[in-house]
This record gives structure tokens, C-alpha cells and sequence, in this order.
């Protein structure tokens, strides 16, 4: 069984977001093994077909003996020839065809279009893995924010049950508020306890994301995020860079004309066939009617074959399904961009929010912190749990804005965004 890792490059710690992206081209990944092999396969297709096409050289070989008639008896003795009847012989063939009015070329030209669409295939997975493994990426140090919050929410919620149950000692609360403070701690304690599963779950789905399924990482580097990229407001023009630029559409446009030169493929089958033929031959008994060698030209001209008009059918109706699929893709496109588009602007408010939140919750608790310094009656701990939640969800908006920037960028290409960048 082929091995996912390959052992001589091992992932670094901490893990960085580069490194992890670049796993995405890992060829020892079951995914990119798979499409590997289609690609193998189809070369040695063209390669069959270019071998079928060209020199043949055959041995053929036959021992028999044959009993002669009397008439052939008589010639042969009055010839001198042996007449045992051994009539053992060996010849060696040469031949080629030299036309085929146009099948050959359809047929090679099929192939290559193949190979052309398999390879944007396979940068298309390589695209996809590496967006998979970013989302994957951002969803660990997303479940590694919402622990450091639960965590906290944690301690303070087990502060206020340990004095209520103290306070109720001294008579000063009722039982009915200890049950409450227990019951919402209890809650508390199972987010938690949740919270730390999805750690080691979102560090399970990126190892096995990246091929490293038994190298679960264990600290992620935080990488820088700028929020203030800018994206053009001429929507079309996204849409019209996207639909002859990303590598759905140009998969998608080689498996039409692959399926296009199919039908010159089923058209061209019943064309006539020219080829050629050299003969040497070796006889154990010599006759009139053999010859040592031949040299001959075949012309093979098809009259009839039910099969054709349905083959022709065939080839048409394959290549209006890719054309639909094709179409299919464009339509994909069109949304997806429209979505992306709408999302990053969206997401880009969303973080301008979450970041005055975030400089609210810090001052609220520099001044939660000078009051119990000063031994005033405070919110200290509450105040840390609000600002460490405002710091996670503004986190967790910066990682979706980056992700849905990556993905649009996979679809019209960093340079389009970079130049129209520049000219604003």
C-alpha cells in the first residue's frame, strides 16, 4: 500500500500556515494518487494508439504435413521435387498503415484533450485541498479561542457558585440561588468539556487534510490577516475573469472539445483505410504458387455497418452533456462569485464592528482591573470573559474574510485583484 507521508519532510512546529498549505501538493496523498493514475492511464492509452499506428513486424511460424494428390505426385516427380509432404514454412511480416483519412489524428487529438482536462483537474484539486486545508487550519485556532473562553467562563463560573455556597453558610443566600449558580455552572462545564473535544477534532480533520494523519499538530502559528485588501466594484468584470481564468471553466471547456472530437472519431471510423505489407517467406516445399517475398499496398473501403449511425449518436449526445455540464459550471461560477464577492464586504464590516467592540471590551476592563486594584466591588472576572469572547468572534470573522478572499482569488487570479489594486 502506498504510504500518505512521506517521512522526509516533517512538519514543523510550531505548525505555520505556509507549511500547511504546501502539503496540498503532496503526490503521496491518496486524492492526487487517484488522479495520478487517470493521467497514467490515459497516456498509455495515446500510447497504444500511437503504436497501433505504426510498425508491426511479425513472425509466423507453421508445420504441417499435407498429403498430395496423385496429379501433384506425378508433377513433382517428373519436376524432381520431394514429395514427402512436408509442407512446413516461416515468414516474416512488416507492415504499417500509411492513411486512414483523418481517424488517426481525431482519435490522438481526443487523447490530448483528455490529457488537458485531467491536468486542470489536478490543479483544481491541488487548489481545493489547499483551500480545505486553510478552513481546516483557521477551524483549530477558532476551537483553540472558544476553549480560552470556555475556559475562563469556566473559572468565573465556579467562583461565583464557591461563594455563593459560602455566602449561603453564613445565611446571607438562599438555597434556591446556590442551585441556580450550580445548575448554570454545570452547563458551563459541559461547553468545556465540548470545547475541548473540538480541539483535538479540528487537529484530527487538518492532520488528515494535509496527509499527515498520524501528526496531529499541536501548536498553530497565528498568521497576519489584513482586512483592508480591496476589491473591484464591477461585479462583471469578476464574473468575465472567472469564467476563462479558474480551473472549473477550463476543465470543463477541455472536456467539451474532448467530447467534440469524439464525434470526428465516430464519423471517421467508417473511412476507407490504406496500408502497407512486406512479406519475406521460407517454404520446406517448393511450389509454383509461392513466392519468396511480397511487397503490396491494402485499400480497405467500409460499405455497410449498422453500428454507425448509433456510434454517431453516441458521440453527439456525450459532447451536448458536456456542453451542459460546461454550462452548468459557468452558471456555478457566476454565483459563486456574486456570493464571495458579497461575502468579503459583508465580513470586512463585520470585523470593523468586532474590532471597536474588542477596544470597548479592553478599556471596560482596564477599568474593571484599576477597581479591584483599589479594592472596589468589580466585574474583574466578567470583564475578562466578555473581552476574551469579543477577541475570539472578531478571530473568527478575520479567518472567514481571509478564507473567502483565498477562494475568490483561486477563481479570478491574485495578479487581476493585485493590478486592479494598484490602479485605485
Amino acid at each position: 500500500m502506498l504510504p500518505l507521508v512521506s517521512l522526509a519532510a516533517p512538519l514543523p512546529e510550531p505548525l505555520t500556515l505556509t507549511a500547511a498549505l504546501g502539503t496540498a501538493q503532496n503526490e503521496t496523498h491518496y486524492d492526487l494518487v487517484a488522479i495520478d493514475q487517470r493521467l497514467q492511464a490515459v497516456r498509455a492509452e495515446l500510447g497504444i494508439e500511437q503504436g497501433d499506428n505504426g510498425f508491426s513486424l511479425d513472425l509466423i511460424g507453421r508445420i504441417r504435413q499435407v498429403g498430395l494428390s496423385e496429379v501433384a505426385r506425378s508433377i513433382d516427380d517428373d519436376d524432381g521435387v520431394d514429395d514427402s509432404g512436408n509442407d512446413n514454412a516461416a515468414s516474416l511480416i512488416l507492415s504499417r498503415p500509411l492513411y486512414d483519412f483523418g481517424l488517426q489524428d481525431s482519435r490522438e487529438n481526443q487523447f490530448a484533450l483528455q490529457l488537458q482536462a485531467l491536468e486542470y483537474q489536478k490543479r483544481l484539486l491541488i487548489e481545493q485541498r489547499r483551500l480545505e486545508i486553510m478552513e481546516k487550519y483557521f477551524a483549530v485556532l477558532n476551537a483553540d479561542n472558544h476553549f480560552i473562553s470556555e475556559n475562563e467562563s469556566l473559572a468565573m463560573g465556579f467562583i461565583h457558585y464557591d461563594n455563593a455556597v459560602q455566602d449561603q453558610e453564613l445565611g446571607l443566600v438562599a438555597e434556591i440561588e446556590v442551585l441556580r449558580l450550580q445548575a448554570e455552572y454545570e452547563v458551563i462545564r459541559q461547553q468545556r468539556f465540548l470545547a475541548e473535544h473540538q480541539q483535538r477534532l479540528t487537529r484530527a480533520m487538518l492532520a488528515e487534510a494535509m496527509g499527515y494523519p498520524e501528526a496531529l499538530p499541536s501548536a498553530l502559528e497565528v498568521p497576519e490577516i489584513n482586512p483592508d485588501r480591496t476589491l473591484p466594484d464591477d461585479f462583471d468584470a469578476l464574473v468575465s475573469q472567472a469564467l476563462v481564468y479558474s480551473l472549473e471553466a477550463l476543465a470543463a471547456q477541455a472536456n467539451s472539445q474532448a467530447a467534440q472530437a469524439a464525434i470526428g472519431i465516430a464519423a471517421a471510423t467508417d473511412n476507407p483505410s490504406l496500408d502497407l505489407q512486406l512479406e519475406v517467406s521460407s517454404y520446406e516445399r517448393d511450389s509454383r504458387l509461392r513466392d519468396d517475398w511480397r511487397a503490396g499496398l491494402y485499400l480497405e473501403i467500409p460499405l455497410y455497418s449498422g453500428s454507425s449511425p448509433a456510434r454517431l449518436d453516441l458521440a453527439k449526445a456525450n459532447h451536448r452533456q458536456a456542453l451542459a455540464s460546461q454550462q452548468q459550471v459557468q452558471s456555478h461560477l457566476r454565483l459563486e462569485v456574486l456570493e464571495l464577492w458579497q461575502k468579503i464586504q459583508q465580513l470586512r464590516l463585520v470585523i470593523q464592528g468586532r474590532s471597536i467592540e474588542l477596544d470597548y471590551r479592553d478599556k471596560y476592563l482596564d477599568r474593571s482591573r484599576a477597581e479591584y486594584e483599589l479594592e472596589f466591588k468589580t466585574d474583574l472576572g466578567d470583564s475578562m470573559v466578555l473581552y476574551s469572547r469579543s477577541s475570539s468572534e472578531r478571530l473568527q470573522a478575520l479567518y472567514a474574510y481571509e478564507l473567502a478572499f483565498q477562494r475568490l482569488t483561486a477563481l479570478v487570479g491574485a495578479d487581476f485583484l493585485s493590478q486592479f489594486a494598484t490602479s485605485q
